[in-house]
């Protein structure tokens, strides 16, 4: 398994370490509260934009290269 080192303030592992159940690693932790935003269809947030928004949305996707979603402002 690859690994990454991550900078974060003290206060982001300040908040994370009050959400890790014991036992768990960061890792999972991290794995476990992102999992609902990993499993959102893109459709679930179109329906919350407008049509101007929904437009500026798809050509930033389009255009970024990528077809994630993450950076949407909704």
């Amino acid at each position: 398994m690859a690994h990454e080192t991550l900078t974060i303030s003290e206060e982001a592992i300040k908040a994370l370490s009050e959400l890790k159940k014991e036992r768990e690693s960061f890792t999972d932790l991290i794995k476990r509260i992102t999992a609902p935003l990993r499993k959102k269809c893109p459709s679930e947030f179109a329906c919350k934009l407008d049509d101007e928004q929904f437009e500026k949305a798809a050509l930033e996707v389009r255009h970024s290269g990528t077809s994630r979603l993450d950076n949407l402002k909704l």
